[in-house]
């Protein structure tokens, strides 16, 4: 499986080399690889990751009280209601992952006009993170990236129900809520600044060890974030956060890269600004949200599923092309490489 997946992603950087001299055979290819990649997630051998197994157990015992303790009530009626044609879970991946990748790659081809970039990013990441292994947060991500367009365009209303249906598959949907404040309004030079001084602020509040953690008065959410902060002080689910670690460090990064270059990407990407703020709120609530890792990681996902257009823009920024793609190609198999050992893909 890891050969495979390490194929694919030089072969969505060959395409992307010569993307533009591909137009007439770009559908085909696309759609061509986005079925390979549902099969992946979907035919993963259970154990090959680091949750598929529990998602094995939520399966076989749906009828067990205490498993909605750990999933969405939704799994435990999908579970019950596959059971009565299989008895093989990978239905559960087949449509998951498979729900939450055609979103993705559905909501790519409509934010962007370069395809095979911002996928070869994705794959690096989100779809070792989500698709192979988070499959209820890949479905809320796949939502989220498909609410851009709307939010973007000034559609609250949409874009609030598109998230409402993202509460159905992980409740975790609930932190995207406050995006609906957010605008796609021009960035003016002052306002990039201002938005540039997240990254110094947030590691401000790290380094003063500042909680804004207060008591949630949601009966579900609040126990679940009281259960899994004890559990952190316990050492028992993430202990610490390293606010230095490679992929964040390259992350906030290139998130002020992109501010640098704004008046360059802007014309390309339409998108750009609403994309910044969304990436300034994840690298923002990744550093104040350190006292509990579980949660400083998943809102920082949930948002940052935008990188993959931040990366991919570094590209027009840099000449020639083609050393503009190859960067992206190194930031996206870097991240690779990093998230398959975290989430135990390089074992034997």
């Amino acid at each position: 499986m890891i050969y495979i997946l390490i194929s694919l992603f030089f072969i969505a950087f060959a395409i992307s080399l010569f993307e533009e001299r591909l137009q007439k055979y770009k559908s085909v290819l696309y759609i061509s690889l986005c079925v390979i990649l549902v099969l992946c997630a979907a035919f993963k051998p259970v154990g090959f990751d680091n949750d598929s197994e529990q998602y094995e157990y939520f399966f076989y015992n749906n009828d067990n009280p205490y498993v909605l303790i750990g999933v969405e009530y939704s799994y435990v009626v999908l579970s019950r209601f596959f059971m009565h044609f299989t008895d093989d879970v990978h239905i559960m991946f087949l449509l998951y992952g498979g729900c939450g990748l055609l979103m993705k790659m559905s909501a790519i081809k409509r934010l962007s006009e370069l395809w095979f970039l911002p996928i070869m990013v994705y794959l690096g990441n989100y779809y070792v993170l989500h698709e192979l292994t988070q499959i209820r947060a890949c479905v809320v991500s796949g939502l989220f990236m498909l609410a851009i367009i709307p939010l973007a365009e000034g559609n609250r209303k949409k874009a609030f129900w598109i998230l409402v249906i993202g509460c159905i598959f992980h409740y975790s949907t609930l932190v995207l809520f406050p995006a609906l404040f957010l605008t796609n309004k021009e960035m003016t030079p002052k306002w990039r600044i201002i938005w540039a001084l997240v990254v110094p602020i947030g590691y401000l509040i790290y380094y003063l060890k500042i909680n804004p953690l207060t008591t949630l008065p949601i009966p579900y959410i609040g126990d679940k974030l009281a259960a899994y902060q004890e559990l952190s002080e316990k050492g028992q689910k993430g202990s610490s956060v390293n606010v230095f670690n490679a992929v964040f460090v390259v992350i906030w990064f290139s998130y002020l890269y992109i501010l640098y270059f704004y008046d360059t990407v802007i014309k390309h990407n339409k998108y750009l600004p609403l994309m910044l703020r969304l990436t300034g709120i994840s690298i923002f609530m990744f550093l104040v949200l350190t006292f509990l890792p579980v949660l400083s990681f998943r809102v920082s996902e949930l948002y940052g599923i935008v990188e993959i257009f931040i990366f991919a823009n570094i590209y027009y920024t840099i000449n020639p092309k083609w050393l503009g793609k190859t960067v992206v190609l190194i930031i996206g198999l870097a991240q690779f490489f990093i998230n398959a050992f975290y989430a135990n893909f390089l074992h034997p």
